[in-house]
């Protein structure tokens, strides 16, 4: 079997790089190699990120540590590093998350949209893709980019009041009919009944952008909901709300996952929180699962807390907002 050779490789990486040729444009440069692992399973040191004007490639993976003696841990190989313009090993992730590895939280795989809100405009509203613009007149709410709480790097979008669908956010995400929705949240600590609210959302799924019924909401609902706690809620003809029981804790940040499959009969719906699947009470009678089949389809991923029969005073944050085609994880 062929080994390669720390030392060699590395020395064969400099020999390479001293050998390029210039020209009037500034050539692409490779990533370094990281250095390897320390004995007895250490872990190796990261690529450095390669450029380039045109996309530069990704840094070198590095080699992985010597296999240490006694228990037989070898090191983990390094991650290359994501060249400028062009991806490395990790790439960016789509629509703006950071980019990353499988530990990232917008690392894993079958992504189609992912925001970790590091990129965007600390006070602002996220704008540009693949978040669509408002047509928000209201100026008593709170929707904007906020480094006051984060669940990963140091920022999240913060909400609070937004009176109606044209005020939140939204991203198209087509014809997807068989996908998990992967949200972060954080409610800020309020008043000791907060959480007796009628029904507050943290994010929605809906078939059009502008309107609210019908809609997928998670959540949670207070006094409506037997037993009270964090809510899947799919309305549209008979409203199906799915109590899951689990009380929101303030102060925390929970992952809400959801797996959404849609088609002729309906939709059917699932949530896990904290990577827990989570079974339901619908109207007295104990589900697995949520469907309604009076709605169809849905196209557009909200963002923004909206507060359904009455108002609703905690800050809450939403943060790693992810879309896929696979399960997503609580990473």
């Amino acid at each position: 079997m062929f080994r390669q050779n720390p030392a060699l490789f590395g020395i064969f990486l400099v020999f390479a790089s001293a050998c390029s040729a210039s020209s009037n444009d500034t050539p692409a440069t490779r990533g370094t190699a990281g250095s390897a692992g320390a004995a007895n399973g250490g872990t190796a040191g990261l690529g450095s990120a390669g450029s380039s004007n045109a996309g530069g490639s990704g840094g070198v993976t590095a080699l992985g540590g010597a296999a240490g003696t006694g228990a037989a841990g070898t090191g983990a190989a390094g991650a290359g590093g994501a060249g400028t313009n062009g991806g490395g090993t990790g790439g960016g992730a789509p629509n703006g998350g950071a980019a990353g590895s499988g530990s990232s939280p917008c690392g894993a795989a079958g992504l189609v949209l992912c925001d970790d809100f590091e990129a965007r405009a600390a006070g602002a509203v996220p704008s540009g893709s693949p978040w669509a613009a408002q047509n928000c007149f209201d100026s008593g709410h709170v929707l904007k980019v906020d480094g006051t709480e984060a669940h990963s790097g140091k920022q999240s979008l913060v909400s609070q009041g937004i009176p109606y669908a044209d005020c939140q956010v939204h991203a198209d995400l087509g014809t997807l009919s068989d996908f998990y929705v992967r949200a972060w949240v954080y409610y800020a600590p309020g008043a000791a009944d907060q959480f007796e609210a009628h029904e507050v959302t943290a994010f929605e799924l809906v078939p059009a952008a502008g309107t609210d019924d019908p809609a997928i909401r998670v959540g949670f609902r207070g006094n409506t909901c037997l037993p009270e706690g964090v809510e899947l809620n799919i309305t549209g003809g008979m409203e199906q709300t799915g109590c899951t029981g689990v009380k929101p804790v303030a102060g925390v940040w929970t992952c809400y996952e959801l797996h959404v499959q849609s088609g002729a009969d309906g939709i059917t719906a699932d949530l896990s929180i904290d990577g827990k699947d989570q079974s339901f009470t619908n109207h007295g009678v104990p589900q697995e699962q949520v469907k309604n089949p009076d709605l169809k389809s849905v196209q557009y991923l909200r963002l923004g807390a909206r507060s359904y029969s009455g108002s609703y005073a905690p800050l809450i944050y939403v943060d790693d907002v992810a879309v896929g085609t696979q399960p997503i994880g609580c990473k």
